[in-house]
């Protein structure tokens, strides 16, 4: 230990007093009190290593000055690296002769420690003020945890190297109590802010608005961080309300300034302290508004403000104010950690709420429209019935006057054949705006949908045959009863297999089959026709899609018979699948479920 110079430029000043609640500290005082006793020295100080790498005196005993000096006070550990490089090693503990020090190792030593005044004895074996005696406190895989020093041994004299290995076996057991001491102290603080952290994360899995999730996470934080006062500010909302008196509620040109300082410390990923004359984390804060900030909290009664960015990815999405009273507990290394920990999950939870507001609403957006162009398609189909059937009955009136020109009758059945194709199309608009896809099965009886079959087959058996198209009887496979409507099942039948012997080439033929397999009932038909080129295929049930193929375009169709047949598979719960090869047929299996 040495005196108190300023420390090289090179040297980082560390936070202060940043490990361990006092019960701890005070154990660890109360054992080293025991070790200089049993030791016989008159001094023995504690550094515990920090999770920031920084050694922290947090125990010493037997000097009131050096604990003035030097309690509660951090240094770099590799200032400690170059004194063990010089020092000679007895067990546990490493001895560093006054003598042994170079001047670069001294200079180094001096910005962080204490000098005791020993009077000059002229005895050669004297212990000099800057001989050290330090022990490496160590975890079971070899991590340094601690280093115990003594000094000032009750004889005034150093050592010899039998009393130092002897010395180092006594000890044995009073640094296992260091280190337990210390693992026991780290894992309460782990254990207390995991809980914090759990019921953060059990919150967020619950809420879909994440301002109810901040109101619902507010007192588990509070109580995790022991803090007296509490804020979350998200980007793009307005700050919540707060009293005058709050050490978080924050001027706006201040609150503007620590916003900024939570955004650079999400880069950094490290949390911002405020304390009485100093600003941590921050050198701009610091440099700015450091006295400002420091009035503010006193002014308020607070002793520590914690700026903890929230965010998600590379961008922060807010911040999240913690305040501690001036009595309070100061913010520890390990309470730091767990702060950008959770400011990770808050923001995750923001933002995958916020994702899931927005899918919300563009779903509600979507039904809306869908329900409008439900209502249109319904609407216009209705107004386009009556003049269609206007039309084909004057259509029809037309052929039957007598002396009407032969030229004439060919524009009439154009006409007609026109109209017919509307209100054909008029008819499948209809029967799409009133096919809505259930939230359950649909309800209803009991069909067998190999007798369905039978009747559409004999039903377009004369439609086969001026196609030229053979469609064999339907082979069935066990009991192919399932629960439907049959009028929807029957529509459904009639669409597949007239596209079937539609797309068939004359001398085609078409296959029909119905299998039961354990709990489904499979359809499938089956065509020798012009087939389906593989980019059609994925708009095949869309509404009014038409083929890209030539062949297929030539051939009338609404674009709605497969959207139709997609439309009463799903409200049967089923499943629809093609498989086709341009030019070589077309396969259509659907699978229903038994009732």
């Amino acid at each position: 230990m040495s005196d108190t110079s300023p420390p090289p430029e090179d040297q980082a000043r560390p936070r202060q007093d940043t490990w361990g609640e006092p019960e701890a500290r005070q154990a660890l005082r109360r054992i080293a009190d025991d070790v200089r006793e049993r030791a016989g020295f008159k001094v023995c100080a504690i550094e515990v290593l920090r999770g920031d790498n920084m050694l922290e005196f947090v125990a010493i005993a037997g000097s009131p000055e050096g604990e003035k000096e030097l309690l509660g006070s951090a240094s770099p550990l590799n200032v400690m690296g170059v004194a063990f490089s010089l020092g000679a090693e007895y067990g546990a503990f490493t001895f560093v002769a006054e003598e042994w020090f170079t001047k670069d190792a001294a200079e180094r030593m001096s910005a962080y420690g204490w000098v005791p005044d020993i009077s000059e004895t002229g005895e050669p074996d004297q212990w000099r003020p800057m001989d050290m005696l330090v022990a490496r406190i160590v975890s079971e895989r070899g991590e340094l945890r601690a280093l115990l020093y003594l000094d000032e041994p009750v004889s005034g004299r150093r050592l010899p190297p039998a009393r130092l290995h002897a010395l180092a076996e006594t000890m044995e057991l009073p640094l296992r109590a260091v280190l337990t001491t210390i693992e026991r102290e780290e894992l309460s603080q782990q254990v207390r802010l995991a809980s914090t952290a759990r019921e953060v994360i059990r919150a967020a899995s619950s809420r879909l608005d994440y301002r109810e999730l901040l109101a619902q996470t507010r007192e588990h934080l509070a109580e995790g961080f022991r803090a007296d006062d509490i804020a979350v500010l998200v980007d793009g909302d307005p700050p919540p309300a707060l009293s005058d008196d709050s050490a978080v509620q924050l001027p706006d040109d201040l609150l503007d300034a620590v916003l900024a300082a939570s955004r650079r410390a999400w880069a950094a990923q490290t949390v911002v302290i405020v304390e009485p004359g100093q600003v941590w984390g921050d050198e701009r804060l610091d440099e700015e508004h450091r006295d400002r900030l420091t009035h503010h909290l006193a002014e308020r009664g607070a002793g520590a403000l914690v700026v903890v960015p929230l965010g998600a990815g590379p961008e922060p999405l807010g911040v999240l104010l913690l305040a501690r009273r001036v009595d309070g507990l100061r913010w520890t290394d390990a309470e730091s950690s767990a702060a950008l920990d959770v400011g990770h999950d808050l923001g995750r939870a923001v933002l995958n709420t916020r994702a899931r507001g927005r899918e919300l609403e563009l779903m509600e957006e979507l039904k809306r429209l869908d329900e409008y162009r439900s209502q249109l398609i319904s609407t216009v189909s209705h107004e386009l019935q009556n003049p269609l059937g206007v039309i084909l009955g004057h259509v029809e009136l037309l052929e039957s006057l007598a002396g009407l020109p032969a030229d004439a009758h060919p524009s009439l059945r154009a006409l007609a054949r026109s109209a017919e194709r509307l209100s054909a199309v008029v008819d499948d608009l209809l029967l799409l705006s009133r096919m809505e896809t259930p939230d359950h099965p649909l309800a209803g009886a009991r069909i067998d949908l190999a007798a369905v079959l039978g009747e559409v087959t004999e039903d377009l058996a004369l439609a086969a045959d001026q196609y030229g198209v053979a469609v064999a009887a339907p082979r069935v496979v066990g009991d192919a009863t399932v629960a439907g409507s049959r009028a929807e099942l029957t529509r459904l039948l009639a669409n597949l297999l007239s596209n079937a012997v539609k797309y068939s080439r004359p001398g085609g033929r078409v296959h029909l089959g119905v299998r039961r397999e354990e709990d489904e009932v499979v359809l499938e038909v089956r065509d020798e026709g012009i087939g389906i080129s593989e980019r059609d295929q994925a708009e095949l049930f869309t509404e009014f899609f038409r083929s890209t193929n030539p062949e297929a375009v030539s051939r009338p169709g609404t674009g709605l018979g497969l959207a139709i047949v997609r439309r009463i598979v799903d409200r049967h719960s089923g499943r629809i699948e093609v498989s086709s090869r341009l030019g070589e047929g077309t396969t259509v299996v659907v699978t229903l479920p038994t009732p």
